[in-house]
């Protein structure tokens, strides 16, 4: 199912009035440029993308913007090595990653068979599960074939 960007524009929007904040056109443009990034964006990267049509947006503006979009349930952080990336998050089917430990490449991936597993567990201790996040950390085939690090 495609989804429309005015959809995320709606949820931000309504987000701010709740949360008795201002609309901005800046907000509005790192939410463009944030979904049409597509894949998982640090603040660098969302940044650049960012300046390259409106200088004047800094890197704290984004930073704020992307906790905001976070906190609207429009983006969702994963942290790598310290360093965090975000990616979109409304109205996206569940998914999990396995993520490279050497280049930080990201893979998503869906798996019926963990998310059963995972319901089985629950079942058999009384454990309701309201939600989750499954990082699989290793290292990707590329590093794999790469000559090792000194």
């Amino acid at each position: 199912m495609a989804i429309k960007k005015r959809d995320e524009v709606e949820v931000l929007n309504a987000y701010l009035a709740e949360k008795g904040l201002k609309r901005s056109e800046q907000r509005e443009v790192i939410l463009d440029v944030f979904l049409k990034a597509k894949g998982h964006v640090s603040v660098d990267d969302l940044l650049g993308l960012v300046q390259k049509k409106h200088p004047e947006i800094s890197r704290a503006t984004i930073y704020r913007t992307l906790r905001v979009f976070q906190e609207a349930g429009l983006a969702s952080e994963l942290e790598l090595q310290g360093r965090s990336r975000f990616e979109a998050d409304w109205n996206r089917e569940h998914h999990d990653h396995m993520i490279c430990e050497d280049c930080g490449d990201i893979f998503e991936f869906v798996s019926p068979d963990i998310e059963r597993l995972q319901e089985e567990v629950a079942s058999r201790i009384g454990f309701v599960i309201r939600g989750h996040r499954h990082h699989i950390l290793g290292q990707c085939a590329r590093c794999k074939g790469a000559a090792p690090k000194k």
